[in-house]
């Protein structure tokens, strides 16, 4: 992998995105006037899931995303799949739809 793929976060380009058994291990990345950011929020809202969000007006926070993702676009989920090992999952529709998918279905 070159360095621009790991700018672009290609370090996982193609694997689907890890499964998590709680919402903990979950953080979004996000910015309040962004509207794919809130396209993704209203979704967390009417699935009433609780999840960690980020605002990466703050430097501290779009310093962990350039870091950990590789990317300042946001949304962008953050997914512990083990102690200290991140997904980062971008684009709006593909984290609504691993949401619905893996806790559309809660109790």
């Amino acid at each position: 992998m070159s360095l621009f793929d790991w700018f672009k976060g290609a370090d996982h380009e193609g694997a689907p995105a890890p499964v998590v058994d709680s919402l903990d291990k979950l953080a979004l990345y996000q910015k309040a006037w962004c509207p794919y950011c809130q396209r993704v929020k209203a979704v967390i809202g009417e699935l009433d899931l609780e999840i960690t969000e980020y605002d990466t007006n703050e430097p501290a926070h779009l310093q962990a995303l350039l870091a950990g993702g590789g990317q300042r676009m946001v949304p962008c989920l953050r997914i512990e799949h083990a102690p200290g090992q991140y997904y980062w999952l971008y684009e709006s529709m593909d984290i609504i739809a691993y949401l619905r998918r893996h806790f559309g279905e809660r109790a």
